[in-house]
């Protein structure tokens, strides 16, 4: 690809690459199409665990790379199951082209989802996703969890799920170490079969647990909106 975006050069001046699927797993998803647009990803340098760097821009078919990427994050890999995950670090949700009068909100045209579907298949069983839920954004999450709602049902844990990264769930809502960074929603895929099993019985019970705490359709607009959610998995997982 070459660059048509000034901000994309100033990337690679500042030594940001092109994603090159013959040196990285992300490179797969350089030109992917997501509805009409495709994905430009760019490599920055590693931090120091040895996680890379990544961020995602949007092409729109007048070949106008977005003013702002869509995802920046961190990918890692490793020998061990749990070496291999994607944080997501920042989500933008409108990015503009051209004169900035084009916005794209890809939340409204249901583009996340697929966005973040291409991210998870490039994690192996075992692995995880992680994602920012401290931005205005991500608030309904930020807030449901809070008030003690499972972390399977809020808007962003919901989408792990559907994505595949929905074997389990860790809330990282303070740093235990002091250099986690921001809160953030941390979802496992299923190691094995056996695993996967497993996880599906912890969940239905975690989910009707929550269901017969609340009467139906009861309680605030986050716990109604998370007792859908609770409906909607339950149905899928007992298929």
């Amino acid at each position: 690809m070459s660059s048509r975006h000034p901000i994309i050069d100033s990337l690679q001046e500042k030594g940001w690459t092109l994603a090159d699927s013959q040196q990285h797993p992300l490179g797969g998803l350089q030109g992917k199409g997501l509805d009409s647009y495709e994905l430009v990803v760019l490599l920055g340098a590693k931090n120091k665990i040895g996680a890379r760097y990544f961020q995602v821009f949007l092409q729109n078919t007048s070949g106008e790379v977005s003013h702002q990427p869509a995802v920046i994050g961190l990918f890692n890999r490793g020998k061990f199951p749990s070496y291999n995950w994607i944080e997501i670090i920042s989500l933008s949700l409108r990015v503009s082209f051209g004169s900035g009068e084009q916005v794209l909100d890809i939340s409204a045209s249901g583009l996340v989802q697929q966005l973040f579907q291409y991210l998870a298949d490039l994690i192996p069983p075992g692995g995880h996703m992680m994602v920012s839920y401290d931005s205005p954004e991500q608030q309904d999450t930020a807030r449901s969890l809070a008030r003690g709602i499972p972390p399977i049902v809020t808007p962003l844990g919901y989408m792990l799920f559907l994505i595949g990264c929905g074997a389990g769930f860790k809330d990282w809502h303070f740093a235990e170490g002091g250099s986690e960074g921001p809160r953030k929603l941390q979802g496992y895929k299923a190691l094995n079969r056996q695993h996967a099993q497993l996880k599906t019985k912890e969940t239905i019970k975690e989910l009707v647990a929550f269901l017969d705490r609340l009467p139906p359709m009861a309680g605030s607009e986050l716990e109604r909106a998370a007792q859908n959610r609770a409906a909607a998995i339950l149905i899928k997982l007992k298929q």
